[in-house]
């Protein structure tokens, strides 16, 4: 079953430039893996310091095998932790229609 999973991150003081473009790559890591549907990178219109992904994968597996391999294991994730100021708020849901 299709899943859609939207997670939203917010930069530290000065380091929305650099969260942008660790994002742009994780985005880059998972749009290859397999499973992955749609991948996009979005930042909120009234704060610029808060983006978020919205990622359409084909199972949750695929997502969780793609995470733990492309972002997990190389390292990816802990550069994005050190530049946001917020936890991260991920919220799984299923497709519908």
């Amino acid at each position: 079953m299709s899943i859609t999973i939207v997670t939203h991150f917010h930069a530290a003081p000065g380091q929305v430039d650099v969260l942008v473009e660790r994002l742009a790559e994780g985005r880059k890591r998972m749009r290859a893996a397999e499973g992955c549907e749609s991948f996009y990178l979005l930042r909120d219109e009234d704060d610029p310091r808060a983006l978020a992904f919205l990622q359409l994968w084909a199972s949750h597996e695929a997502h969780d095998t793609a995470f733990a391999e492309r972002i997990v294991q190389t390292g990816h994730l802990d550069k994005v932790l050190a530049v946001i100021d917020e936890p991260i708020v991920q919220h799984t849901y299923q497709v519908m229609s």
